[in-house]
């Protein structure tokens, strides 16, 4: 029994409040690492860096004043003497320090210097007298002190840390001279020396990086072992289909198109990623896959985030089989009832339709006959439950995800590493280079000029909001007042707004209009980023461009350009240094791949797509993108355990199977 009330010094009242932390039993309490360190080293004042936390010994020089800022935040203030030189200090909400900082006395400060301002801004405080050199963990419990909670866990681990065994494989901490589990209870609630900082962290990071890599890959190569039912199809129809392309189609293009059709033809399910850079052609990649399997006698079934993305592919897949006898059926919660029974009653009874649409293809009246290809395009707007969904209504049908923002290597193997991944990096020869242009807030005029100058050519501009209305909260442009600036600047030309607030129907004859030149500028949120589709727009306007992430404008960037005609992309944004270096290198690249990996750097895996994905890519001390070396050397590691047969019946590798079975049950992957 692993109850929390065997542990001396914890009652009632301290269980009740480790609960609400979420630690039920002693293994619980055992496995809440620290989440930080506080490090007390002295040092001086000449190895001391400014702004850079340091702890430095100083003497009282003035009696403390405590000053009340507002509700609940204070500030204690008063003089020391570092080292002959003196220094105002500032330690916030510590006002009880007062009674015990007499003139005279010796201190130890933590905390952060500025010799040009001759201040210490502190963190904490101890009287020299009850200060030792030490590593202090921190363990964020709420309503549990750090002292407290180490305390109780240093007892837990004598009670019962013996019981916990090391699932990490002795071969593995052998080969990066990895500490034992039963080490790093010792040194984590009680490290003393960098050192073993360093220890405790190399530990951790390869462990967590190596556990995800096993789930992911065990779950890649078991999907490769799923049957699907065996599609044939006709080869010499499929090249005389490629041969009525209006263009020839990239190396890069050929190669992903051969990998799909392989695994297409192949017993197993296939479960693969296309991505490509926006205009890299990965829609004509689909065509070709979608009509080998409706030449093999199955449905297809196509998936797009939005109704402005799905009716562009159907009006694109309608055009490149025109000439084909294939059926092609649009799906969508906007559609009237007549049309929908209709259109249900073609998708139950043909065994060889191409139907496109919304997530209205997986409602529980959508009956299909024979699926065999699931397509989902813009994939990471679906949640992993959608998508599992229009899965279950075939007969592990072949699943094709498509992503149009390049996503960086290392979060392709962390977020897909349960997948194949089929790459296009090279774009079209005839795709023309889009110049991308800052510029400031205060230099609108210049911009309406710039404006002015492609609208006299007989050419339409897009204009991107991050807002739809004017916000309290926030200072940035909104489609209302964008919209009504531009009608009275632009007269004599039509200016049309979307966004999402605006009915279907309404967005269709915008867009419709647009498209007939009938609107000459479009002033939009970001619903425009996919699916709309004008090769005579020539200039695409961000708004406050410093509110978006690199990726995203280069994907509104990708609405633009797709003609022979020259295009620009003018980015908006505040008057500030930091925002123009981040925004610069949108200047001096169109590689989506550079910039998704600068994305990356910049802003976190979190936020990198703005919505979770399946697979938990949030680790206690791993980061994939400072630690990518780490999470390649563990996927290796990972493969080379999976991909031998024998490890499965090894001795050392029995607790690393037993730690993949026991998390497969809790996991959500598709």
């Amino acid at each position: 029994m692993s109850m929390l009330l065997t542990i001396k010094g914890i009652g009632p009242k301290l269980k009740d409040k480790l609960n609400r932390n979420e630690i039920y039993d002693c293994f619980d309490l055992i496995n809440k690492f620290p989440s930080r360190y506080e490090i007390y080293h002295l040092t001086t004042l000449s190895d001391a860096a400014d702004n850079i936390r340091v702890t430095l010994e100083g003497k009282v020089t003035s009696v403390p004043t405590v000053a009340y800022i507002r509700k609940n935040f204070t500030k204690l203030a008063f003089k020391v003497i570092i080292e002959n030189r003196p220094f105002s200090v500032a330690i916030f909400n510590r006002e009880y320090l007062k009674n015990i900082l007499d003139i005279g006395e010796d201190i130890v400060l933590t905390g952060t210097i500025d010799r040009i301002k001759n201040t210490f801004t502190a963190t904490t405080l101890k009287l020299k007298r009850n200060f030792k050199n030490e590593i202090e963990p921190i363990y964020n419990v709420d309503g549990v002190g750090d002292a407290q909670f180490n305390k109780i866990v240093k007892l837990s681990i004598i009670e019962y840390g013996y019981l916990i065994e090391d699932d990490l494989p002795e071969s593995l901490r052998k080969k990066y001279k990895l500490i034992t589990y039963s080490e790093l209870l010792k040194l984590v609630h009680n490290p003393i020396t960098k050192k073993d900082l360093e220890k405790i962290s190399r530990r951790i990071k390869y462990e967590e990086l190596f556990k995800f890599q096993f789930k992911m890959q065990y779950i890649r190569l078991r999907n490769k072992t799923k049957k699907s039912l065996s599609k044939k199809y006709d080869i010499n129809f499929i090249r005389q289909f490629i041969k009525t392309l209006p263009f020839e189609l990239t190396n890069a293009q050929k190669k992903v198109t051969n990998e799909i059709i392989k695994d297409i033809k192949s017993p197993y399910v296939m479960n693969r990623l296309l991505q490509g850079d926006t205009g890299s052609g990965k829609t004509v990649v689909a065509a070709i896959t979608i009509l080998t399997v409706l030449n093999a006698g199955f449905q297809v079934a196509l998936m797009a985030p939005t109704e402005i993305l799905a009716r562009q592919h159907y009006k694109t897949f309608s055009n490149y089989f025109k000439d084909a006898k294939y059926e092609i059926v649009f799906l969508s919660g906007k559609i009237s009832r007549e049309q929908r029974k209709e259109r249900l009653e073609i998708i139950k009874n043909n065994s060889q339709v191409l139907i496109i649409g919304t997530h209205a293809l997986f409602s529980t009246d959508v009956r299909y006959n024979n699926l065999g290809y699931v397509i989902t395009d813009e994939q990471h707007r679906f949640g992993v439950k959608q998508r599992q969904k229009l899965r279950e209504k075939g007969f592990n049908p072949d699943i094709l995800y498509m992503s149009a923002t390049p996503i960086p290597r290392t979060l392709a193997i962390s977020l897909f590493g349960d997948m194949d991944i089929s790459t296009i990096r090279e774009k079209p020869a005839n795709r023309k280079k889009v110049d991308t242009k800052l510029f400031r807030n205060s230099e609108m005029n210049l911009v309406h000029m710039i404006i002015e100058d492609e609208l006299n050519k007989g050419h339409q501009v897009y204009v991107v909001t991050p807002l739809i209305l004017e916000s309290e909260k926030l200072d940035l442009s909104n489609a209302q007042k964008v919209f009504s600036t531009l009608n009275k600047r632009f007269k004599e030309f039509s200016v049309g707004m979307m966004h999402s607030k605006i009915k279907q129907e309404d967005k269709e004859t915008v867009i419709d209009m647009f498209n007939a030149n009938k609107i000459n500028i479009l002033v939009s949120t970001t619903v425009i980023e996919v699916g709309v589709d004008n090769p005579n727009a020539t200039l695409m306007v961000v708004m406050d461009s410093d509110r978006f992430g690199l990726s995203q404008l280069h994907q509104l960037r990708g609405r633009i350009g797709r003609s022979n005609l020259k295009s620009y992309c003018l980015l908006i944004h505040k008057d500030n240094e930091e925002v123009k270096e981040r925004l610069e290198i949108m200047e001096k690249t169109d590689d989506g791949f550079k910039l998704s990996e600068e994305d990356l750097r910049l802003r976190g895996p979190g936020e990198f797509f703005g919505a979770r994905q399946s697979g938990d890519i949030k680790f206690k001390e791993a980061d994939i993108v400072r630690d990518a070396h780490i999470l390649e050397i563990a996927k290796n590691d990972a493969l080379e355990i999976l991909d031998n047969k024998d490890s499965y019946y090894q001795k050392q590798f029995q607790l690393i199977f037993k730690y993949l079975k026991s998390v497969l049950k809790k996991s959500n992957l598709d």
